[in-house]
This record gives C-alpha cells, sequence and structure tokens, in this order.
C-alpha cells in the first residue's frame, strides 16, 4: 500500500504520482509543478488522495453526464511532471468535471 494522489485533466488524461515525489515547502513558497500537459487547452480539472494495492475505484464524471468507473491500480505511475495516460475519450466540447474516489 502506498500513498499517492490522482490528477485528472479536463482532456480526460491522469496519472498517479507518489506523495513522496512532493517537496515540502515554507510559507511564500511558489508552489511545484504537478502536470506537463500536452495540448494548450488541456488543465487539471481534478485530483484526489488515493492509496495503491487496495483495490480502490475511482469514478471520473464529464459535464456531459459521461462517466468511467476504474481501478485505481490500473492507472499509469508517473513522475510529478510527466504527462499522463488517457483515461477517457472526453467527447468535443465536453470536459471532465469531478472524480470520487
Amino acid at each position: 500500500m502506498a500513498e499517492a494522489a490522482l490528477i485528472v485533466t479536463k482532456n480526460g488524461y491522469g496519472k498517479i504520482v507518489g506523495t513522496d515525489d512532493y517537496p515540502t515547502r515554507g510559507r511564500g513558497g511558489k508552489g511545484v509543478r504537478t502536470f506537463k500537459v500536452l495540448d494548450g487547452d488541456d488543465a487539471v480539472a481534478a485530483a484526489a488522495h488515493v492509496q495503491t494495492g487496495m483495490g480502490q475505484r475511482v469514478l471520473i464524471v464529464t459535464a456531459g453526464g459521461m462517466a468511467l468507473m476504474t481501478e485505481v491500480d490500473n492507472i499509469a505511475t508517473r513522475s510529478r511532471t510527466a504527462g499522463g495516460v488517457k483515461l477517457m475519450e472526453v467527447d468535443e466540447g465536453d470536459e471532465v468535471a469531478a472524480l470520487v474516489v
């Protein structure tokens, strides 16, 4: 079992990142990059704390009402700054709205 973050973009790309990949910042820090967005109009839409190796499932929902349920362990683990993998095919004009673990 490992603690991790699930990051999903509005165009349906996502990845799992270990929480150890995020450095601690002090007050006034400028943050850290968490996703290499490949498409100019893409952006991070949702994030959640997950645990790998526990059989957790995630439900990803679009604004247009499409939904996809998959196991967290089936999502690729990547580095903090890497791009993600396609988790869900999102229709033209639609975007990921939320995710629930």
